[in-house]
């Protein structure tokens, strides 16, 4: 008998099974192509960064629509005990927190929105008021009480216009503040507030602030009631089937369980100590006090987690964090601002008519992260544990930009070649 008869005498149900068997097979095929030809794409492209830029490990996550096709570590988590990178290391992601961060805000007041996004942040009626935080009450400054929730979400606040940033300065404002360095959130919060001017008038100008989404963090503990991290692993973390997630540790025995080590440029000089005790040593574990960056750069976690992250704001493959017209407003921009591409905690751009969502994090000179979420349906992270510029720190600036470029650019023509879109569809 040959196959086709023997197809033509099977039953209907069993005609039905086969016929699944073989779409599913097929399927599976298919798959499998598209994830062995992004897999050889994307290894080249990362051993080639690597290889131009001294990173001691890396770590990347790819999704498309939903579902995670790729994810690898390169290089060294540890050098001292040859431990290497894998999907499960986490990573400090800096700047990235101010994305989870405005989730967290977006999720707390949906169901205010979008009027409480120009609801003012201090004075009596403020989302932090004056009866709550009496230490934030008659700023220096007037016209801090005309800033808004949307002004800080934006980058609008009037605040990180000069050089100074006051999340670096927490020996200094201890002093001030006559308590024990480093410096708490509020601490710092309450100097800025009494000896500090505004750099413009609110909704004038676009400064990326860090002082800014540390006051987001003050929002989100004083309308859950909670402190900022157990507060944003309910409200974003959890719902996303994320448990990795945590405040970082300032030094390196405080890493958590399964997280990197972190390698300062060899020609980077130590700094000193941000506890007060004029001690000195190596930027990555002397420069930050987390629990006082917790809302603008604290989050240790790993790629895939960022990716499962901002897939699950969109809803790809599970139910998503925020409703259709709360994720509208995330991606609005300030029309007013033409150089901002702020939306709500996310930088929102469009190349070749593509709608991309972005997050870059940069700790100087220990970590690098990066999270890109297209409208085509893919999304990816990659983290590293140093961040790739020289030094002086005058040269790093454009160190930075040409590799931020390396890594966006190449990757993504790497993830999205042509080829792939066609077995990914």
């Amino acid at each position: 008998m040959n196959f086709a008869s023997f197809r033509i005498a099977l039953p209907r149900p069993a005609r039905f099974v086969l016929t699944a068997v073989l779409l599913s097979a097929a399927s599976a095929t298919h798959a499998q192509q598209q994830d062995d030809a992004l897999a050889a794409r994307v290894d080249a492209r990362m051993e080639q960064i690597l290889a131009r830029y001294p990173v001691p490990g890396a770590s990347i996550a790819i999704a498309y629509q939903g579902r995670l096709v790729y994810q690898r570590g390169y290089g060294m988590a540890l050098t001292e005990s040859n431990t290497p990178v894998t999907p499960q290391t986490r990573l400090r992601i800096g700047s990235i927190s101010k994305a989870v961060t405005a989730v967290a805000v977006l999720r707390l007041f949906q169901n205010e929105l979008p009027q409480v996004l120009d609801h003012p942040v201090f004075g009596p009626q403020g989302l932090l008021p004056d009866a709550a935080y009496p230490d934030f009450a008659q700023p220096l400054d007037q016209r801090v009480l005309r800033i808004t929730l949307r002004q800080l979400l934006q980058h609008t606040s009037g605040w990180g216009g000069s050089d100074y940033d006051p999340q670096y300065d927490l020996v200094n404002i201890a002093r001030a503040r006559q308590v024990p360095a480093p410096a708490s959130a509020r601490d710092v919060i309450a100097y800025v507030l009494k000896q500090r001017l505004l750099d413009a008038a609110p909704g004038t100008e676009f400064f990326y602030s860090n002082f800014a989404y540390n006051v987001l963090g003050r929002i989100i503990e004083h309308k859950t009631g909670q402190p900022y991290e157990q507060a944003v692993q309910a409200l974003v973390f959890g719902p996303a089937g994320i448990d990795d997630a945590v405040i970082a540790g300032d030094r390196r025995n405080e890493r958590a369980a399964g997280e990197a080590g972190y390698y300062d440029d060899p020609r980077w000089p130590a700094v000193t100590d941000r506890d007060g005790s004029a001690a000195t040593c190596p930027e990555s574990y002397c420069a930050y006090h987390f629990r006082s960056m917790d809302a603008t750069a604290g989050w240790v976690t790993t790629a895939a987690d960022l990716v499962r992250l901002v897939d699950a704001v969109q809803g790809r493959g599970s139910p998503a964090l925020l409703k259709p017209e709360t994720l509208a407003l995330m991606k609005q921009r300030d029309p007013r601002l033409a150089e901002n591409n702020y939306g709500l905690g996310w930088v929102v751009t469009r190349t070749n008519g593509m709608e991309i969502l972005s997050h870059s994090g940069a700790l100087t000179t220990g970590s690098y992260a990066y999270l890109q979420s297209r409208a085509d349906g893919w999304s990816w992270a990659v983290l590293m544990n140093r961040l790739p510029i020289p030094y002086p720190a005058e040269q790093g600036v454009q160190e930075l930009q040409a590799f931020q470029v390396a890594v966006q650019r190449g990757l993504m023509t790497t993830i999205v070649d042509p080829e792939l879109q066609a077995l990914a569809h």
